[in-house]
């Protein structure tokens, strides 16, 4: 396999970015975001590209963060902001799906995880393979959900089941992503890869002009201040990682240990 942290494909107006450090499960560093943040950019204005799927090489979609290189990053002399983090990568990346005038479609095979899970719920349609398992994680390391997930999962499942999701960091199945209103639909693990480019395709061959103002009056309609919500979540995000809570819920992930947090 290439050695690119991201692969494009291309089949009729259907490209694919596949993320790609399968030996991490695809967990996201800066350069795997950038690389995704330029490859949509490209395709934005690419009027040969009529839909993009997002996919992961390997077992899974994305276990979210790479939290080895954020804890690295933490503790070095020029200490990690979070929320200019979150500024330069993930806000950037879900801002893109959301204003790309096209369908972004998320294929989710394996886990889908933290952040990883947060790009999946920005774009605009996810389709799932039945071994799919989806998880937030973040309370498990003392941080709220950031990557617009704090958005689109109310949005999505309404606030009560959103809060419960986020709380317990629950593993949830590609059958109760379904059920819940997470994955728009679940196929055979097998099938994945075949079924995803035809769901793309059906979408790709609506009118683009059609398909751009739908998804900008969706936007209107229930994402008008997508922008300004990020950075409340990014400003909100600091807080959390402020205290102890972040590098005690680290260190016990990476210890595969159970974190003892304390109360402020």
């Amino acid at each position: 396999m290439s050695d690119s942290v991201l692969l494009q494909t291309r089949q009729g107006g259907v490209l694919t970015l596949t993320l790609n450090r399968p030996e991490k499960l695809n967990a996201f560093n800066d350069a795997l975001v950038h690389a995704l943040i330029d490859g949509l950019q490209a395709a934005a204005t690419d009027s040969s590209v009529r839909a993009i799927v997002i996919r992961g090489a390997g077992r899974g979609f994305s276990a979210g963060q790479d939290l080895e290189v954020f804890v690295e990053r933490r503790n070095s002399p020029n200490k990690l902001s979070v929320a200019e983090h979150l500024r330069d990568t993930y806000n950037k990346l879900v801002t893109i799906i959301r204003e790309i005038d096209k369908p972004v479609i998320a294929s989710l095979n394996g886990i889908a995880a933290g952040v990883g899970l947060s790009v999946a719920l920005a774009c605009d349609l996810r389709i799932a393979a039945d071994n799919s398992v989806l998880t937030l994680g973040f309370s498990k390391i003392g941080l709220i959900p950031d990557g617009g997930a704090s958005l689109m999962l109310p949005a999505l499942i309404g606030l009560g089941r959103g809060l419960e999701l986020a709380w317990s960091s629950d593993r949830i199945d590609a059958a109760e992503a379904h059920r819940l209103g997470l994955v728009n639909t679940v196929v055979p693990a097998a099938e994945l890869e075949e079924r995803t480019l035809a769901y793309a395709e059906r979408f790709a061959s609506v009118s683009p002009v059609a398909v751009g103002l739908t998804k900008r009056a969706f936007n209107a309609s229930v994402l008008p201040n997508f922008t300004a919500w990020l950075e409340a979540e990014a400003t909100f995000q600091e807080e959390a990682a402020a205290g102890p809570d972040l590098m005690e819920g680290v260190t016990a992930f990476l210890q595969k240990r159970a974190p003892a947090f304390a109360a402020r």
